[in-house]
């Protein structure tokens, strides 16, 4: 396996439109909410029995039989990535109706770069920079503030159900980011996504089976539906697993704090929603915070 390359910006603006593709994942999940009865768990399932095709045949025009080239150790880690990125989906969707919503992404957005930024130092894969640090506090101060702090009205144990959920889904999550940036050198982009995909939807169609099946019904839910496996799926992961070839694990996990930032812009633009004065210092704190790590 190759050594990873020194930082380049473009990376950081590779990681920095993924991130922002993240975003629209939120506002088109309501608008199929507003118009059809499925269930969150089908949703991700679907994102990735359509990615995968997708980035299979692309991976077979570009690369031919070397797509197959592939360790079986490192084969085992791509399938890893799978599993984790499957888990973490599965938890975060879990721990919302549990914790709610702003408890949850408080959470798991917020702890996902502390554990790559420690995981990344123990490992030996980077040393945390002034720059770094000054970006990662950033960013964690603005997601609070973008966020807010309300905690929602239920139950204790409820509340730390959630809360542990929330954990697990932020733990795999960074998991995901760890072994993309170890993969990434060593293999084509769309290598990685086209394993971790195919054994994320094998994990995802065993949980959607165990809990029921509820699919999408109407034509408008299943076109967001391919817009949510074409763009914030397989394109956005392609460009992720692109940029961390030349960005840190640390960097890219604060850069995808960038995500509720744009679902906020978007939730605020097409449905109304108010974003108060904190969540606008939030937002350019986060944006700082990308400036930081591209310079």
């Amino acid at each position: 396996m190759q050594k990873p390359s020194s930082f380049q910006p473009s990376g950081v603006w590779l990681v920095t439109i993924a991130a922002a593709t993240w975003g629209t994942i939120g506002v088109v999940t309501q608008a199929i909410y507003n118009t059809d009865s499925t269930t969150s768990l089908f949703l991700n399932l679907a994102r990735m029995l359509i990615a995968t095709p997708i980035l299979l045949v692309a991976s077979w025009r570009i690369l031919g039989k070397e797509m197959f080239s592939i360790q079986r150790r490192d084969f085992l880690l791509m399938a890893l990535t799978g599993i984790l990125l499957a888990t973490s989906q599965a938890a975060y969707f879990a721990a919302i109706r549990s914790a709610g919503v702003t408890v949850t992404t408080l959470l798991a957005i917020s702890l996902a770069p502390l554990v790559v930024a420690g995981l990344s130092v123990v490992l030996k894969f980077e040393k945390l920079s002034q720059r770094m640090i000054i970006a990662l506090v950033s960013a964690l101060v603005g997601s609070a503030l973008l966020i807010g702090v309300h905690v929602p009205e239920n139950t204790h144990s409820d509340l730390l159900v959630g809360s542990l959920l929330s954990v697990v889904a932020a733990a795999t999550y960074a998991g995901v980011v760890i072994c993309g940036r170890f993969l990434a050198r060593g293999y084509h982009p769309l290598q990685v996504s086209t394993v971790t995909f195919g054994t994320g939807a094998l994990v995802l169609t065993v949980i959607n089976l165990a809990v029921g099946i509820v699919t999408v019904h109407t034509t408008q839910g299943w076109l967001l539906v391919l817009y949510l496996g074409l763009v914030p799926t397989a394109l956005a992961y392609w460009l992720f697993q692109k940029g961390l070839r030349s960005v840190t694990a640390t960097a890219a996990s604060i850069i995808s704090l960038l995500e509720p930032t744009v679902a906020a812009l978007l939730a605020w633009a097409l449905f109304g929603e108010t974003l108060p004065a904190t969540g606008i210092i939030g937002a350019a704190l986060l944006i700082l915070s990308i400036f930081l790590l591209s310079r």
